[in-house]
């Protein structure tokens, strides 16, 4: 559509909380008259294309997102290095240094899970164009296969940023709050993401209403995993070591024991409420952050594995700390989650049974996080900024 064509008016431009260089207005159009030659595909193909923007937009906000915490944790741990308080910078401060730890490893974490549904997307492109397929109907199916990937990175990424910055603030202190300093405006744009490309909320519930559909499909198996852990619940709780012997030998049987606490939570749900779960709102977006949780932490740790491969053990120290971190966070939050959901929906000997079996799926070593926090703002304070 081009301006000339008439029969296009426009309102006046909006004033915004942020993004003010962004140009914001309603566009009306009335009778207006698109030539042949302009159409972006066949007709009526226009909702699947749109559909498909939606899918594309989300993962490429996430990846946005993450800069925009980058340059956030740059300026805070710069602005920490150089803030004197009682005769020292406040960098050295615990405080300061669990701050600017959380916002780090928070940041890695949602970049190493955009790294992977990127890689998955080109994968799938690669391939069906490989297979014969023409490569814009390849470029629409491979985002669609991974669309719940990319709702969870718009999710991740835009709540990330909304931590970093509102983080950035409190470093900074009074100067936070001022407009002359870096943060008031970089909370202010900030904001819009949780927004765009559907809200949160919205997305959230996108999640699992996508999961379920591919389930009742058949393309994607969830009724037999879940089962098989409603059984184990009933078994005598296997303690035993993880098969693999890696470096994360622990850690990925924790995560194991994660999608078995989110099956369960999800089963049972589903078993309640069979066709009405979509109005349970509240079980929707706590079985969402589940799977988010659990995806991103598992992301990290394949993330600092193939790092591991690549450099060895000792190059990649830090990251190895963050992942342990980011695991820990994601646990404490699936078992939150989880107890919200199955305290909503389950009484009596069922309510019991599944709060315990949550507890041991749930469950995970104990691990200094203050030290290993410390290990890593340390590093990022010597850097002077987001050094990954």
């Amino acid at each position: 559509m081009e301006k000339g064509f008439g029969g296009i008016t426009m309102n006046e431009e909006e004033h915004k909380m942020g993004i003010k260089g962004s140009s914001t207005r309603q566009i009306f159009f009335n009778d207006c008259k698109v030539p042949a030659e302009n159409l972006l595909s066949e007709r009526e193909n226009g909702f699947k294309i749109a559909v498909n923007i939606l899918n594309v937009g989300r993962i490429k906000l996430g990846v946005a997102a993450i800069g925009g915490s980058k340059m956030s944790i740059s300026l805070a741990t710069n602005y920490a290095k150089e803030r004197k308080q009682f005769g020292t910078s406040i960098s050295n401060f615990g405080a300061i240094k669990h701050k600017i730890a959380e916002m780090t490893t928070k940041v890695f974490a949602s970049e190493s899970a955009c790294y992977r549904a990127g890689q998955n997307i080109d994968d799938s492109y690669n391939a069906l164009v490989a297979g014969g397929m023409e490569p814009a109907k390849a470029k629409l199916k491979s985002l669609e296969d991974f669309a719940i990937e990319c709702a969870i990175l718009k999710v991740h990424g835009s709540e990330v940023l909304d931590f970093v910055v509102d983080e950035g603030v409190q470093i900074y202190g009074g100067m936070g709050f001022s407009a002359e300093g870096p943060m008031d405006r970089a909370y202010r744009d900030a904001r819009i993401n949780r927004i765009f490309e559907g809200t949160n909320e919205i997305n959230r519930m996108l999640t699992i209403d996508m999961l379920m559909k591919r389930a009742m499909k058949g393309t994607i198996d969830l009724m037999n995993p879940a089962m098989a852990v409603q059984k184990e619940l009933l078994a005598i709780p296997d303690f035993g070591a993880s098969d693999d012997a890696g470096v994360f030998a622990k850690e990925k049987k924790a995560l194991a024991n994660m999608k078995k606490a989110g099956l369960m939570v999800a089963g049972a749900a589903v078993q309640k409420f069979m066709l009405k779960l979509s109005d349970e709102q509240e079980i929707l977006m706590n079985l969402a952050d589940m799977l988010i949780e659990g995806y991103v932490a598992e992301s990290t740790l394949l993330r600092v594995e193939k790092l591991i491969a690549q450099r060895g053990e000792g190059a990649v120290e830090v990251q190895k700390e963050m992942a342990m971190i980011y695991l820990h966070y994601a646990m404490e939050k699936v078992a939150s989650c989880g107890k919200q959901a199955i305290t909503s929906f389950a009484d009596g000997d069922e309510l019991r049974l599944m709060l315990m079996g949550l507890k041991r799926f749930t469950k995970i070593d104990p691990y200094n996080l203050k030290e290993a926090r410390r290990r890593v703002a340390n590093f990022v304070i010597e850097k002077g900024q987001y050094p990954f």
